[in-house]
């Protein structure tokens, strides 16, 4: 998993989190290590020369690791990894991301959501981490059999590719849904600095709990069937509005709760409502919005590629290209050519 390197150096989660903290950070406040071993770091600080900020990483047990930030980095970083059949259960209200697994499009990520991400053994990733963004997340890294052996969650009603984790299947999954209230708030509750010592991993531990609790009520079938949205024609033409702000927003998109806002529908409306009536996700309408304005610049245009990538909101020209080639199965050099 993650480690600030070149993105050619692949390490695991066995090693990398602990490797990512030692490279970022200043020396913890908080114990480096417990007397079994685990790993446990609470409260380090953002080594000044990268960012600002701090970040909690607890190894809980050997099937389930905790690992809290807050913060900000100055320049991008990218890092590479390779799948051992962990399951993450991310949370965030902030950060700009992009990820890319081998043989499927390329997810970025912006702003509030929840995520599950199961990453099967042996399947490689690339991730990039925009600098200068305010980095504020909780993810769950977890075997996924503890759904059901540990948080003893009722498996039948879990939406089937859940359901087929929790019983030993090693299938990819990536899937988004909006951040809820609660969430919000226990992210704030674990993140802050109320208590100290062993109390402090106590209470990470009780809080990334808690959030496994929350995201439980999204993995359920009925909270993930999109054909259940009801949209009146109002909410069509708030819908077709948020598409075309999304067209003019290439650099600074607006996030979920400002698009919610200024159109007048909630949050669940906006987010299953788009994909219902556009067939993609918001994120794959952005994506798809930037690409095209990119080809048309590369074509039109003698800007530098890293200057195209800047005007259609990619802060890295190597994540601009790796989602121009995933997309449209060329690389920006090449359209230059064409």
């Amino acid at each position: 998993m993650p480690a600030v390197s070149p993105a050619h150096d692949t390490v695991s989660i066995n090693t990398g989190l602990a490797d990512w903290h030692r490279m970022i950070c200043t020396s913890p406040t908080g114990p480096a290590t417990k007397a079994d071993g685990d790993i446990c770091y609470t409260n380090s600080r953002i080594s000044p020369h990268l960012g600002s900020g701090s970040l909690d990483l607890v190894c809980f047990d050997d099937d389930f690791i905790l690992l809290g930030m807050r913060g900000r980095f100055h320049e991008g970083l990218s890092y590479q990894g390779v799948g051992e059949g962990w399951t993450r259960l991310h949370f965030r209200k902030a950060a700009r991301t992009l990820m890319q697994f081998e043989g499927i499009a390329p997810s970025e990520l912006e702003g509030p959501l929840c995520q599950i991400l199961h990453q099967p053994v042996d399947v490689p990733d690339k991730e990039w981490i925009e600098g200068g963004v305010c980095l504020d997340w909780v993810t769950v890294f977890m075997r996924p059999h503890l759904l059901v052996d540990r948080f003893k969650l009722d498996s039948t009603r879990l939406a089937d590719p859940v359901r087929r984790l929790a019983n030993g299947a090693d299938e990819f999954l990536l899937e988004n849904w909006s951040l809820s209230a609660d969430m919000s708030q226990a992210m704030d509750q674990l993140l802050s600095q109320a208590y100290t010592g062993d109390l402090r991993r106590v209470h990470l531990e009780a809080k990334a709990i808690e959030l496994v609790c929350m995201m439980s009520r999204v993995l359920s079938p009925r909270n993930t069937d999109e054909s259940t949205v009801k949209l009146r024609s109002r909410d069509v033409e708030a819908l077709h509005e948020v598409r075309s702000i999304l067209a003019r927003s290439l650099t600074e998109r607006p996030s979920i709760e400002a698009l919610s806002q200024r159109v007048g529908i909630n949050r669940n409306k906006l987010t299953f409502g788009f994909k219902h009536l556009f067939d993609q996700t918001i994120s794959e309408f952005c994506i798809e919005t930037r690409l095209q304005m990119g080809w048309k610049l590369l074509q039109e245009t003698s800007l530098p590629i890293a200057v195209v990538a800047e005007k259609v909101g990619y802060g890295q020209a190597a994540a601009f290209s790796t989602a121009f080639r995933q997309h449209y199965g060329i690389t920006p050099k090449r359209v230059r050519r064409l």
